[in-house]
């Protein structure tokens, strides 16, 4: 048996590819215009903005919310890893993620394109989303935002509105206390957050 008699095609793959095609082409596109630039690799699969997702924080900001989290999850702080889930690796906690799995085992590349996500039958995404909104973040809207292919100002919007106000360093959506781990800034009234 050669090697390319062996090459099995997984639609979920090649959709992702094609995505991140968009991705380096976006990023060329946007050097050329001189706009800033956007991590597309921080667009959430489920709708979140991964860039403020708890575990990604973690990994990026290093320090005390790392050994933070890695105490709640009653993990080693190097397993608390993750690039996003437009980058993710073995390595990465986002690649065990149950929405990742789903969409993996269903060849999908978003929770919008699943007949369940339509219809609000599925239970997975139901849960992440009544917790997301709890703390002011709609998922249903993200995902809206990037099927209609709105994805680079979402980007920008969310990478603003997850951040410290006093010293401008990113935040997670959920895991901290009433202050900024950056800068010990008191967020009680600025950046509204659940501590879940």
């Amino acid at each position: 048996m050669t090697q390319s008699s062996k090459l099995t095609l997984n639609p979920a793959k090649i959709k992702l590819q094609a995505f991140k095609l968009r991705v380096i082409s976006s990023t060329h596109q946007n050097k050329k215009e001189h706009k800033p630039l956007v991590d597309r690799s921080l667009v959430g699969r489920c709708g979140l903005y991964c860039g403020a997702c708890g575990i990604y924080r973690a990994h990026k900001d290093n320090g005390e919310f790392l050994q933070k989290l890695a105490k709640e999850l009653k993990c080693p702080p190097e397993k608390v890893r993750c690039e996003g889930c437009m980058a993710l690796t073995p390595d990465c906690w986002g690649h065990d993620c149950k929405i990742v799995q789903c969409l993996r085992n269903k060849g999908l590349e978003f929770c919008y394109q699943c007949g369940q996500y339509g219809n609000n039958s599925c239970e997975k995404f139901g849960k992440l989303a009544q917790r997301y909104l709890k703390v002011g973040v709609d998922v249903r809207a993200n995902l809206e935002r990037i099927r209609k292919g709105e994805t680079e100002e979402w980007l920008r919007e969310s990478e603003e509105k997850h951040r410290c106000p006093s010293c401008g360093k990113p935040l997670p959506v959920y895991g901290i206390e009433e202050k900024c781990y950056h800068c010990g800034a008191n967020l009680s009234q600025t950046y509204p957050r659940s501590k879940g």
